[in-house]
């Protein structure tokens, strides 16, 4: 038949696919700029029209996540977590199971109904801070609170943006959109299997790095590089590197001496040291404090000598992580002036990828990548006021809160479900409401509603839908729906079904979760059409899987906080979330068919 042949358009198409594939696995570009090349090359090819191009920024499901990302801003904006946040803290520094329960059912719950990633970085610090009180170690709850805030996203429509635009793309190809809660009642028993399996199997897998502190490798899961420069104070006793008796200590890796264009890597002990002479250190947080106050040195990380000594009148000294939504990403390192924009000094650079040898200037910048700085107490909201950028995982104390209007909000966020939910309104408008109602009533202002939007999704979003049109108009997605049936339609729609569940988790750990859904739901779509099947089981099995990123710190959002956070290694989360997954997998498999039948 016609549509089996191969045309040029479809081998531009699939050019693109895997082009796309590799560029979002390697990060090599940011994930939204990937998506407006490959959209930008479909419509300079002729493959899409500019209308058909275009029209992922009009569609629905764009606007709505848009408008969700502004309603969970005003949420967090209230400080409505907080009071929540505090009594977390109580009950783990209490017991670590009633703390534990009690943050599976707080995350859960608000994961359902806003945005996971405000939710996982509000309590990132709390969950450390209350860890490290009560003498369990972070490691033990960082990787469950982001999973957690996964399982709770599959509960309802607006748990997720890749919920939110699979169903927009069932209700274009004719087949409707999902309901407010048609996914809730097979979500609880993912989110319940989820929870058990963390509680009794989960966190017994996760690393305490605490035991394993002596190890000199765990050095390199906990360090920061930075550059010392000596000057005369430092010289006054010391000739040789053993006399600086402070870099001589547990903690402390000196990793490379130079002098001028003389480069000594490993240095020996007895190398002899002069004034101007730069030393690359490794070590870890604490330790870096104590530096940063020792007289005899400067740090300065990116070698810059043009950098003013700052001194401060109540200094404080802060970890933060690159968050997976900061401007920052992508960026290199000596194009961001970090005293200028955030009124801090940066002391030391963690990169996700971890010790690199060259210099760090030249390095672009990653979510993930850990920054040390110090800054006057004053000057901590520079920082609050860009929560998209970082996230603290030693800020001093949380925030205030303003529960009249905290209460505000959640009814706007509940009334906007309930409008949904009942028709009243289609999701799209009823967001769209609520949003301004939160401006309104000063829940959030303007400036920060704007902020609040992460344009990247968006981006994102955009141009995979079209993406998504071009698959179809070309015919690729029928012709790959036809290979997928004449390899696996024999054994029958559920083991289909259970091919596709895998193939979308195994795509969700290497490219972003919203791109995947978007490349496959026309590929399921066109499978169910040609079987004579409803389509809503695979659209489910895609929506589920997309949420179910376990196995590496890269696939989600919530992921890539925790593994700075908790100094995690990326076979962390492949020994917890293999099983999870494999859990998942399984439960989809036999159920999905049940709740939703072919």
């Amino acid at each position: 038949m016609a549509k089996h042949i191969v045309t040029s358009e479809m081998i531009i198409v699939l050019i693109a696919l895997i082009t796309a594939i590799v560029l979002f696995a390697t990060e090599w570009l940011r994930v939204d700029v990937v998506a407006i090349i490959i959209m930008a090359t479909l419509m300079v090819t002729g493959v899409l029209t500019p209308e058909e191009g275009l029209s992922g920024f009009s569609n629905s499901a764009t606007a709505t996540v848009a408008a969700m990302f502004v309603l969970s801003a005003a949420v967090q904006n209230t400080g409505i977590m907080v009071p929540l946040a505090r009594r977390m803290e109580k009950a783990f520094l209490k017991n670590f199971w009633y703390g534990f329960i009690l943050m599976t059912i707080v995350v859960g719950f608000f994961s359902a109904f806003v945005n996971n990633t405000p939710v996982v970085a509000l309590l990132i610090p709390v969950v450390i801070a209350a860890a490290t009180k009560s003498g369990n170690n972070p490691t033990k709850i960082l990787i469950p609170l982001s999973f957690i805030s996964m399982f709770g996203g599959v509960c309802t429509l607006v748990g997720t943006s890749t919920n939110i635009l699979v169903s927009d793309i069932s209700k274009q190809y004719g087949f409707g959109a999902f309901g407010m809660f048609e996914m809730t009642s097979l979500g609880i028993i993912f989110f319940a299997a989820g929870s058990l399996y963390m509680i009794f199997i989960g966190v017994r897998l996760l690393p305490n790095h605490e035991s394993q502190k002596n190890n000199d490798n765990e050095l390199d899961s906990n360090f920061y590089i930075t550059n010392i420069v000596l000057n005369k104070a430092a010289l006054v006793t010391a000739r040789k590197l053993k006399d600086l008796t402070y870099l001589m200590t547990e903690g402390v890796e000196i990793v490379q001496h130079s002098r001028g264009f003389e480069r000594n890597y490993q240095p020996p002990l007895d190398i002899s040291i002069e004034e101007n002479d730069v030393l690359k250190i490794k070590c870890n947080a604490e330790k870096l404090k104590q530096l940063s106050e020792k007289r005899g040195i400067d740090i300065l990380p990116m070698l810059s000598r043009n950098v003013e000594e700052q001194h401060y009148s109540n200094p404080v000294f802060v970890e933060a992580i690159i968050s997976p939504e900061s401007a920052l990403v992508g960026r290199r390192f000596r194009f961001v002036d970090i005293n200028r924009i955030y009124q801090a000094t940066l002391l030391g650079i963690r990169l996700r990828a971890g010790f690199l040898s060259k210099l760090m200037k030249h390095e672009r910048i990653l979510s993930g990548d850990s920054l040390m700085l110090v800054m006057d107490r004053s000057s901590m909201n520079h920082l609050k006021n860009n929560p998209r950028d970082f996230i603290l995982i030693s800020e001093p104390k949380l925030t205030s809160y303003n529960l009249r209007r905290g209460l505000l909000a959640l009814g706007i966020v509940l009334a906007v479900i309930l409008v949904a939910s009942f028709k009243i309104l289609p999701i799209l408008i009823a967001s769209i409401v609520g949003s301004v109602l939160m401006l309104l009533t000063s829940c959030i202002n303007a400036e920060k509603a704007y902020r609040s939007v992460d344009w990247k999704v968006i981006f994102l979003l955009a141009g995979a839908i079209s993406f998504g049109i071009a698959l179809k108009k070309t015919g690729l997605a029928d012709l790959i729906a036809h290979q997928m049936i004449s390899l696996a339609g024999d054994y029958g729609p559920i083991v289909l079904l259970s091919v596709l569940y895998l193939l979308t988790t195994i795509l969700t750990e290497v490219i972003s979760n919203n791109a995947t859904v978007v490349l496959l739901a026309p590929i399921v779509i066109a499978m169910a059409e040609s079987l004579g099947i409803s389509s809503k089981p695979f659209l489910m099995a895609i929506t589920f899987a997309a949420s179910s990123s376990f196995m590496t710190p890269i696939g989600y959002q919530t992921n890539t906080m925790v593994y700075a956070a908790g100094n995690y290694k990326f076979r962390d989360f492949f020994k917890v979330g293999f099983w999870l997954n494999i859990i998942f997998w399984i439960l989809a498999t036999l159920l999905i068919p049940i709740w939703f039948p072919f």
